[in-house]
């Protein structure tokens, strides 16, 4: 290893604090990458029933619809059971009316026609025309509900309601970021200061040694 001037006044064991550093750093990532999949196994397991979902498009003004290919998604109960939320998009705050309990069948699956992103549950019909057995999915007539209107009254109180965090969270965001700033030109200032003597002293001795080496025999 190639022995920098000065270096041996600082007392400072570079390699050693780097080390420590780049240890318990991959320690601090492998414990956060360990938390995060464990809390998205269980955010997915959460979603307890299965959707089959039938996307519907057309005006439906003449009532011809056209049905497109099927998707697959999950959903669970929010915390206080008023409405239903759905895994895919991840992480989104769509609160859906929930379906009567004989729309939801064994293996709690539910079948659904969703047109402008509204659900509408879908009915299994069985009927027997002599003798074979057909079974066919029919999308429940899409009513006005008690469960809307209670729900767009609580969107808008909760809009209308202004916390603490909403209304200065900008203004702690640049504090942070300020003092933040502030304790890393502290730190480089302190360090400039701590060592800039032994570097000073090295250079020193360097230059003196660059011009006296030709008066040496």
């Amino acid at each position: 290893m190639v022995a920098i001037p000065g270096m041996e006044n600082i007392g400072l064991d570079v390699a050693g604090y780097i080390s420590q550093i780049m240890y318990y750093a991959g320690i601090a990532i492998g414990s956060a990458i360990s938390l995060a999949t464990l809390y998205a196994i269980y955010h997915m397991l959460s979603f307890r029933i299965k959707a089959t979902i039938f996307p519907l498009y057309g005006s439906g003004t003449d009532g011809v619809l056209s049905v497109g290919s099927p998707k697959k998604n999950s959903i669970k109960w929010v915390n206080k059971k008023t409405a239903w939320r759905s895994l895919w998009p991840l992480f989104n705050k769509v609160d859906r009316e929930p379906f009567d309990s004989e729309m939801i069948y064994p293996g709690n699956r539910v079948y659904v026609f969703s047109l402008n992103d509204e659900w509408s549950p879908g009915r299994i019909n069985i009927k027997q025309s002599e003798d074979e057995i057909r079974a066919e999915i029919n999308p429940v007539p899409f009513v006005v509900r008690n469960w809307q209107s209670l729900t767009h009254k609580k969107n808008a109180m909760e809009f209308a309601q202004h916390t603490w965090w909403e209304d200065n969270k900008m203004l702690v965001m640049v504090i942070v970021c300020t003092a933040l700033n502030l304790i890393l030109c502290g730190v480089t200032i302190y360090f400039t200061y701590r060592f800039s003597t032994g570097g000073v002293q090295a250079s020193t001795a360097l230059t003196s040694a660059i011009q006296n080496f030709g008066s040496i025999r």
